[in-house]
């Protein structure tokens, strides 16, 4: 009975021109490129609450001093997927605690299928880093470090410029700490 119903639906809406319409509303994977070039995603899990309240925290601070940057959490269930993400340069930024960064930098159980990753650290609270990509523009980790770096009191940001667990320190953030004033990339040029 279901089967009938979904292939009427399927008829109606082909009569109607429609078709196109729905096959396209059910692959929103060609839009995510787009969202996270517009969006800036810091990527918690919900199986580390504490990561995900610090990534709340590191995001409002985004949000108020880098308002453009329209960054906002990402929430994965665990940190497995939050390390596939990564891995797979869907996401470019995410809050992992010391003992989770540990394990997956280094390709430890239950990362070990991700190995190696290569992260490097923008801010550290003493807890919970903010890490990348090593392919993030120098000037957003630049930007991102700085806008953080203006709370740091608020958020109780420690060692800057320090790697941890075989990490090193992003380029763009170690020009934060060094502090060296960066100039924004110069646009393309028309065509």
């Amino acid at each position: 009975m279901q089967r009938r119903s979904f292939l009427s639906s399927l008829s109606l809406a082909a009569a109607l021109g429609g078709l196109p319409a729905m096959a396209w509303a059910h692959t929103p994977y060609r839009f995510w490129d787009v969202f996270r070039k517009r969006n800036m995603q810091i990527l918690t899990s919900h199986a580390d609450y504490t990561g995900d309240e610090t990534g709340d925290a590191w995001v409002a601070v985004l949000r108020e001093n880098l308002p453009l940057s329209r960054a906002m959490v990402s929430r994965t269930l665990d940190l497995r997927r939050s390390a596939s993400l990564l891995k797979t340069n869907q996401v470019k930024m995410a809050v992992l605690s010391y003992e989770e960064a540990q394990l997956l930098s280094n390709g430890k159980p239950p990362y070990e299928q991700f190995y190696p990753l290569v992260l490097e650290i923008l801010i550290d609270n003493g807890q919970y880093l903010l890490v990348t990509l090593p392919d993030l523009p120098l000037y957003h980790g630049y930007l991102v470090t700085t806008a953080l770096m203006e709370s740091s009191d608020k958020l109780h940001l420690v060692n800057p410029g320090q790697g941890r667990f075989g990490m090193g320190v992003h380029s763009g953030a170690m020009a934060v700490y060094k502090g060296e004033k960066l100039a924004p990339p110069e646009p393309p040029p028309e065509k």
